[in-house]
């Protein structure tokens, strides 16, 4: 199996992503949408699990990691749309699907749009709020990234704080590390996608997937939100991990992964 980095063109410029080539491939492709403001790197030791039969693509959501950004924030159908074109431009005929937060909801919209297409979901997070809890992220994201020009870096330790205190068992000041210079690159766009989020209501928008869906719930700040969803699914369910947090991935790479192929393997 090769994890390798390449750059695809799309509709707002150069897309980023990260695919594992399996050296047999077995399986349909499974494609990866991350949480914002992170990056695909979040997935590798995901990849490197499921890559050993399949080939793996997590794409940099328009704005993050290394692809460049839309000209002004874009509605979650419309990354859905350009993630679809991506699978387009490499060939893809019917793939599965993982999301992380915000990337469920854009794995979502893409299932919406390309029933016959996907044929799986997989989601780490799948946030079905209620009007205050909506209201209440959207100002503790505003808050964690508002303007600090002419600052003393008072936000890094900000930013410190907010990934920090989901930390468990497994979890690493170097895991937490990654997901902060994520963060911080590009800073002033962090929230584009989260916009995007607020706007979108997987109340109305789950019940219009067909796919059989697979959902991990964490203990984070959305697991509350998160339990709501298996209400929603025509076929799918919801799987509490708890004691797990964020770092699912990483910390119980193969023990997801194998769930995962497991469910990806059903009719």
């Amino acid at each position: 199996m090769r994890l390798r980095k390449r750059y695809i063109d799309g509709r707002w410029g150069q897309v980023h992503m990260r695919v594992a080539e399996p050296d047999r491939e077995t399986a349909r492709p499974v494609v990866c949408l991350h949480q914002s403001p992170l990056s695909s790197r979040t997935y590798e030791a995901l990849m490197r699990e499921l890559g050993q039969d399949r080939r793996v693509v997590a794409i940099d959501t328009p704005g993050y990691g290394e692809s460049d950004p839309p000209p002004a924030p874009a509605s979650i159908v419309d990354y859905a749309s350009s993630h679809g074109e991506i699978v387009d431009a490499l060939g893809y005929g019917e793939i599965d699907m993982i999301g992380t937060h915000t990337g469920a909801r854009m794995a979502t919209e893409l299932a919406i749009q390309r029933p016959k297409q996907v044929k799986h979901l997989s989601f780490i997070g799948c946030s079905v709020y209620t009007d205050e809890e909506r209201e209440k992220q959207r100002a503790w994201n505003d808050d964690s990234f508002k303007h600090t020009e002419g600052s003393k870096g008072e936000h890094l330790q900000v930013t410190w704080n907010n990934w920090s205190q989901f930390r468990w068992e497994g979890v690493t000041d170097e895991m937490i590390d990654r997901y902060i210079s994520d963060c911080l690159r590009d800073r002033s766009r962090a929230t584009w996608a989260l916009q995007g989020v607020f706007a979108h209501d997987l109340r109305t928008r789950l019940p219009l997937v067909e796919q059989p869906t697979l959902v991990f719930n964490v203990r984070d700040d959305i697991y509350e939100a998160t339990k709501r969803a298996g209400d929603l699914l025509k076929r799918g369910r919801v799987v509490d991990m708890t004691p797990a947090r964020l770092w699912l991935t990483e910390v119980k790479t193969k023990e997801v992964a194998d769930m995962i192929r497991d469910f990806f393997a059903q009719p």
